[in-house]
């Protein structure tokens, strides 16, 4: 039996179950027939404007249009670049040029400067639901091997890379998923993550395969989110630490729907006090840990325990092998659902072997239950009075003090100690007032030497926080 691809996922689905929802966006619904007729359109368009097997499309992203054309390229051999508009114009002119792309959809004045770039104007890609003429040109799917994503990693730090995820990959992390975090035909998920991010991206396949509904979110609103998760019976959300802190503090006297079972948290650590605030709340945290390079979810703790410890993620889904270096911490993956490869600078695939470990770049441990805990990137350890330390150890102490709100640690050169503790942070406590309380509370190279009270943490459009610019802020 042929397995099933991510282009035939639609079809499959709506098949059997053509009027059943498939699609909430603002405010209007839409059954799988509907889904289908409007992707179909899309991918009409595409081939009319010139798009041929084998081509890359770049995408701005305008949620809906991204959602039809991730969902449509696939079908007519194309694979697809949602891009962060919120990146430098030299990153993006880099990734259209990395991603040898072919066409990109984007307003006029995006990226005019772009050359021997063929443009497709948004509009010009008709994706309502009207019946229209389709033309009959032939349509050559994606195979399972073929990358269907190109999918841009944070670069919250350095040069983003190009990931190439395969159907293959995204069939093995989509099932993998719904094993451990079940979703089906009565469900639906709210999905306001970003989808030029895998987060987000990851979020229509599973619905799709699960004949699910897909409740799409155009940006991140504390309000809304909240209105939509009762008028809508959401049963699945997806979020990052720094949303959740935003709809704990935003919406007040906010409970919870009966139907809402899972709210995966990921995409940066989580605090032990924000955890302590939004399950006492009612909030089903669902702890996960996951990268581009895998397609989503690595690990994920479904259903958290009572005894939560910062950092805890779970158990690796069943289709990922974790190693831990048992000297430097360091955490390796394998499975069926890390990428096919990176795309270098020069356009040529650096292809990643199937099998073979990949090192990920973060540290953590495995407890005695099979948990995964993770700790924070390797490239990030201090070295301060030859001790080693993550900044998220000091962070997770210096949240402690209820006059912080956020915080940040980074380390500055040093002659005498290799690294200082530089601490970032906002909040109401002074800096002088910080100044004693870690000299009570944190001993050694442990105790920052420096504090700096600022507004709010420089964080990227997935609420990451940018550690580039930190460093910035400490060099001023």
């Amino acid at each position: 039996m042929t397995a099933t691809t991510p282009a035939q996922l639609l079809i499959q689905t709506t098949v059997p179950r053509p009027q059943h929802r498939a699609l909430i966006h603002q405010g209007r619904q839409y059954d799988y027939t509907e889904l289908s007729r409007m992707v179909s359109s899309v991918a009409s368009a595409l081939q009319q404007s010139g798009v041929a097997p084998g081509g890359r499309l770049a995408i701005f992203p305008q949620p809906l249009l991204t959602l039809l054309t991730v969902l449509a390229a696939p079908q007519i051999g194309c694979g697809v670049l949602p891009l962060n508009p919120n990146l430098p114009g030299e990153i993006l002119h880099s990734l259209i040029d990395s991603a040898s792309t072919t066409h990109l959809i984007a307003d006029r004045e995006v990226l005019s400067c772009v050359e021997n770039l063929y443009r497709i104007l948004p509009h010009e890609l008709p994706h309502s639901i009207e019946n229209r003429q389709l033309t009959s040109d032939k349509q050559t799917p994606l195979s399972m091997d073929e990358a269907y994503l190109y999918v841009a990693t944070s670069g919250s730090d350095t040069q983003p890379k190009i990931v190439q995820l395969s159907g293959s990959n995204i069939m093995t992390s989509i099932r993998a998923s719904r094993r451990r975090v079940p979703i089906d035909s009565n469900d639906t998920w709210l999905c306001c993550l970003p989808l030029f991010h895998i987060g987000g991206l990851s979020i229509p396949f599973r619905c799709v395969e699960a004949a699910a509904s897909l409740l799409l979110h155009d940006r991140f609103d504390a309000q809304q989110i909240c209105d939509d998760l009762h008028r809508y019976a959401v049963t699945h959300l997806s979020l990052v630490p720094a949303m959740l802190a935003k709809l704990l503090e935003q919406v007040a006297d906010f409970t919870l729907p009966k139907s809402l079972r899972v709210v995966l948290i990921g995409g940066a650590s989580l605090s032990p006090q924000l955890y302590a605030r939004a399950t006492a709340a009612g909030w089903p945290l669902a702890p996960t840990y996951g990268m581009t390079e895998s397609c989503s979810q690595i690990a994920t703790l479904y259903p958290p325990p009572a005894d939560w410890q910062p950092g805890l993620v779970g158990k690796p889904l069943d289709h990922t092998e974790i190693d831990i270096d048992a000297d430097t911490g360091a955490i390796r993956i394998r499975g069926d659902g890390v990428m096919a490869g990176y795309l270098q600078a020069d356009g040529k695939a650096a292809p990643h072997p199937a099998g073979v470990w990949f090192e990920t770049g973060d540290v953590g441990a495995i407890d005695d239950d099979g948990n995964l805990i993770i700790y924070g990137r390797s490239d990030e350890i201090l070295i301060s009075g030859g001790e080693n330390i993550h900044p998220a150890q000091i962070e997770l102490q210096l949240l402690k003090h209820p006059g912080i709100t956020e915080v940040a640690v980074i380390g500055e050169p040093d002659p005498v100690w290799g690294d200082i503790v530089v601490a970032l942070y906002a909040g109401s406590i002074t800096e002088q007032q910080l100044q004693s309380w870690c000299m009570q509370h944190l001993h050694g190279a442990w105790r920052p030497r420096r504090f700096i009270k600022t507004a709010k943490l420089p964080r990227n459009a997935m609420h990451k926080i940018e550690r580039m610019a930190l460093r910035k802020i400490i060099s001023e």
